[in-house]
């Protein structure tokens, strides 16, 4: 590819986040050139940065919170994935019109050693909605705990309250936990989600989706507990290898995966600044 791809980041906080670095670091490896930019988008501008991104200001974006449901219904057209999930992440441009598709499920599929039997998703946002989809397509007994559950339609078997009274039984029954909230997240990095702690098991997994900071009190608590812990970093590399797929055709991301752990090698554990 001779030009750079011009890629945007809509999301709002978008300062958080390292996909710019990771896509710097792919192509400092021989992968393809990228030119990325974080575009701070407040909710009522989205609708407003999609139809730029119509328009060939950027070949291709990525949408992170809090816009991945409502892009979906922006988009004009979805790819299985980002139907199942009824969320966003990765926008491609064709010919002027915009496919949504979701990398979210499989960089989280592949982030894992494994599949649980049962699991347990706190949140139902954009994330927790492409991981519980993915999931749910493999046949893994899911439960989202979501603020509002009986207005929150997943393709997941069962969906309960932050206050439901099965919560701490769900959670410790589970065989994968995953935090799926921005609780936590910089620059909120003292926050943790308020659920039942001690019902987190030894050796059970557990996994934060932030990466920001690299260990979050969530992941603390649980290590404390036992439990075999992992952050958001992994999949957010599975993911952008996807998306790399996604924009440029198969075998595009092939060499991010390696090149983010050349990146992983620095000091991504250092307290974010």
């Amino acid at each position: 590819m001779s030009e750079a791809l011009r890629l945007v980041l809509f999301g709002h906080p978008v300062h958080h986040s390292r996909s710019a670095e990771l896509f710097r670091a792919c192509q400092e490896a021989g992968g393809p050139r990228v030119d990325y930019e974080l575009l701070d988008t407040r909710p009522e501008d989205l609708s407003d940065a999609m139809d730029a991104l119509r328009a060939g200001r950027w070949d291709g974006a990525n949408v992170t919170i809090p816009h991945k449901l409502a892009a979906a219904g922006l988009v004009d057209e979805l790819d299985d994935e980002a139907s199942r999930a009824s969320a966003v992440n990765v926008l491609v441009r064709r010919k002027g019109r915009l496919l949504g598709a979701n990398s979210d499920g499989v960089g989280f599929l592949a982030s894992l050693e494994g599949l649980p039997r049962r699991a347990t998703i706190l949140g139902a946002g954009g994330a927790a909605r492409g991981v519980a989809a993915a999931l749910a397509r493999k046949q893994v007994v899911t439960t989202v705990v979501s603020r509002r559950p009986d207005a929150t339609s997943l393709v997941c078997g069962r969906v309960i309250g932050w206050d439901d009274p099965s919560l701490a039984e769900e959670i410790h029954g589970s065989d994968l936990l995953v935090q799926a909230t921005p609780v936590g997240m910089h620059p909120n990095s003292t926050e943790c989600p308020k659920i039942p702690l001690d019902a987190i098991r030894e050796g059970q997994r557990v996994v934060d989706l932030i990466y920001r900071p690299w260990e979050t009190v969530f992941l603390r608590e649980a290590r404390a507990r036992g439990a075999r812990a992992l952050n958001g970093w992994p999949m957010l590399v599975h993911q952008a290898a996807a998306a790399l797929d996604l924009w440029l055709g198969p075998g595009a991301g092939d060499g991010l995966v390696a090149a983010a752990r050349v990146l992983e090698s620095g000091d991504p554990k250092a307290p974010a600044p």
